[in-house]
């Protein structure tokens, strides 16, 4: 059936395709979709110019496709690490790390709370009073980790 497409629409499939997956791309999560529809849209601008045999078109679509997918990661990786102006943003816990603040409860059996800023954090740290001064060392979710402050 594919095949008989192929032949019929030739170059036009191609393009069909590489569009299709394009629109793919934008509706579903993640970016795989973006690199096959870039290698169908190339098999289909070079099908123009080249006569390829069906097969010899998928060949070349399935070698496109990975060479693709590959530089694709290689770009996505190296752009994730590039960072942004807020490292932080979804690691709350981390970002407050070396922070200086009072109990709000006192710690009791290695559990208390403090306010940080507008928010109540659960802590984990040694027993004491509230009003006593600690510091944040870490932290995982919505509890910190602290120790007394000098």
């Amino acid at each position: 059936m594919i095949q008989q497409w192929m032949m019929m629409l030739g170059p036009w499939f191609w393009v069909i395709l590489g569009v299709a997956l394009l629109v793919l791309e934008i509706i579903a999560p993640g970016t795989m979709f973006l690199w096959f529809g870039v290698a169908a849209l190339v098999v289909g601008g070079l099908s123009f110019f080249i006569a390829f045999s069906w097969q010899s078109a998928l060949i070349l679509f399935a070698i496109l496709s990975l060479i693709s997918v590959v530089i694709g990661r290689m770009i996505m990786s190296r752009t994730a690490k590039s960072g942004t102006d807020k490292p932080m943003l979804n690691e709350r816990a981390q970002s407050l790390v070396g922070m200086v603040c009072q109990i709000d409860e006192p710690i009791i059996n290695g559990q208390g709370r403090v306010k940080v800023r507008d928010s109540y954090w659960r802590v984990s740290g040694p027993d004491c009073p509230e009003g006593t001064r600690v510091r944040v060392v870490g932290g995982e979710g919505t509890r910190l980790d602290v120790e007394l402050a000098d």
